[in-house]
């Protein structure tokens, strides 16, 4: 592993806000998208394969980030199927952040699958374009631009036509 890592932390600043939005998006759980975000802080320090190019940083982050959402809804579907505990009550400070925003658009883009709000979020809210949306997704950019056009497609059907705007999201 590289001795000298100086250029980790100015990386990690940059990035810490975009990838815990980008994991709250993912889990819809603040408390969860921190801890993500920290697990995936360390796996891309401690990996000696960890680019050092801003944009390349970026895609390997948020791959780590992806791939510990995609593992945290696997347990949730397993443990929503064994019922040896009640589901925590809802986080009155997520209440109020949902509440505050277009209620509507916020609970179809979260009822969304998962694939679809990576797309969504990489692309509208992170404002990365399509290369790099494929990059962290693990996907050709033509199956970045497909994905992102039927999740929007899905989108309108659920909301109207009228509700759904490039700029809504932007």
């Amino acid at each position: 592993m590289d001795a000298d890592r100086t250029w980790f932390e100015p990386l990690a600043r940059t990035f810490e806000r975009p990838a815990y939005h980008f994991a709250v998006m993912l889990t819809q759980n603040r408390a969860i998208a921190e801890e993500m975000v920290q697990e995936a802080f360390v796996r891309v320090w401690s990996s000696p394969h960890t680019p050092t190019a801003e944009p390349d940083f970026r895609r390997w982050l948020y791959r780590a980030i992806s791939n510990l959402a995609r593992d945290y809804h696997r347990r949730r579907r397993l443990e929503a199927t064994i019922r040896f505990w009640d589901r925590p009550p809802v986080d009155p400070v997520d209440e109020v952040i949902h509440r505050a925003q277009d209620r509507d658009l916020l609970r179809a883009l979260l009822a969304m699958p998962l694939a679809d709000r990576q797309a969504i979020y990489l692309h509208y809210f992170d404002e990365l374009p399509f290369r790099e949306v494929a990059q962290v997704l693990g996907v050709s950019e033509t199956a970045a631009r497909v994905r992102l056009h039927r999740a929007l497609k899905r989108l309108r059907d659920r909301l109207g036509p009228a509700s759904v705007t490039g700029e809504a999201l932007a």
